[in-house]
């Protein structure tokens, strides 16, 4: 292998293994410094949910981890207004939700999520987004899966 082509790979293969390194922050709990981007990302979680739901909902935060520009959220959901959640159909399994954010532009934004699912859709969803450091999924995560 030609040393040019050998300084480009070793450089990329550097960059992959630092995007995985990168610093991870726990959102759990809100504070003075993480309360701007953690609301930012709850309601857009929020306004994803409604487009579906048709509902407002509030979060409990079981997990937020925020890490290379991606952040990934397990919680549970109660009805902003404070009513009952009902559906007319057993196609769901209050009140669970789990979302990937992704910085873009300054912005944050889901670019996954899903509430009161009865499967587990985030199966593997580390594979589909390997910018997204493994740190922010718990461990033993079926987002960690390896299908």
């Amino acid at each position: 292998m030609k040393p040019k082509y050998l300084i480009v790979f070793l450089l990329m293969f550097a960059l992959q293994a630092r995007s995985q390194r990168a610093a991870v922050l726990d959102y759990k709990i809100k504070t003075a410094a993480n309360a701007k981007e953690r609301t930012e990302m709850l309601d857009a979680l929020r306004a994803y949910l409604y487009k579906d739901l048709k509902m407002t909902l509030e979060f409990y935060v079981d997990h937020l981890k925020v890490g290379n520009n991606y952040a990934w959220f397990e919680g549970t959901a109660d009805r902003k207004d404070g009513k009952e959640i009902k559906f007319e159909e057993d196609a769901y399994d209050c009140c669970h939700a789990e979302a990937l954010f992704k910085k873009q532009g300054g912005k944050w934004t889901v670019a996954d999520g899903a509430a009161f699912s009865t499967d587990v859709w985030y199966e593997a969803i580390a594979k589909k987004y390997p910018e997204a450091p493994k740190a922010i999924f718990p461990p033993g995560s079926a987002a960690l899966m390896d299908h």
